[in-house]
């Protein structure tokens, strides 16, 4: 059985979360995959205009959305460790009418994140844009905890590149 939910986000930056417990730990995302940047803990997902409305929807159980109906897509591991994953507008907070999306608790999850019409207004400000964007979590089994920063006092040479990378984003 698939169940549906859907509604509008604020957006601001271009950006929205997958934050757990409202917590964005910006400095450690990576943008790498483009659409979704995972952090030590949540996600960020970028979209196309800067400030706004979009529609967000999450999707849980089997697929229900046929191949062609979304223009991008990228998935990535998401640690949650509190189990309190849930779409947010970086300035409004959390969407109240979409759910919890860790059901199993603290873990790591698999999340696939599909989207249409970014492309349409890039960087503009639209009070209603026609992006929309799906969200799908699901347990990812046998991950086990991130392991906790090294107290080591060397700096970690991709560091500073990961920072300027994020800096241009």
């Amino acid at each position: 059985m698939t169940t549906h939910h859907e509604s509008k986000l604020f957006i601001n930056e271009g950006i929205f979360g997958i934050f757990d417990n409202g917590e964005v730990p910006v400095e450690t995302a990576d943008w790498s995959a483009g659409l979704i940047a995972p952090m030590a803990a949540g996600a960020m997902v970028r979209t196309g205009i800067n400030t706004g409305n979009v529609r967000v929807e999450v999707e849980t159980g089997a697929p229900a959305s046929t191949p062609g109906e979304w223009e991008e897509e990228a998935a990535a591991l998401v640690w949650s460790p509190t189990g309190s994953l849930r779409i947010e507008s970086v300035v409004e907070g959390p969407g109240l009418d979409l759910p919890i999306l860790s059901t199993f608790g603290p873990g790591w999850y698999e999340v696939a994140v599909k989207a249409r019409g970014r492309r349409e207004n890039p960087d503009a400000s639209i009070l209603d844009s026609a992006e929309a964007y799906q969200v799908r979590l699901r347990p990812a089994p046998g991950t086990t905890p991130p392991v906790p920063g090294s107290t080591s006092s060397e700096t970690d040479p991709d560091e500073e590149a990961r920072r300027r990378r994020l800096l241009q984003e």
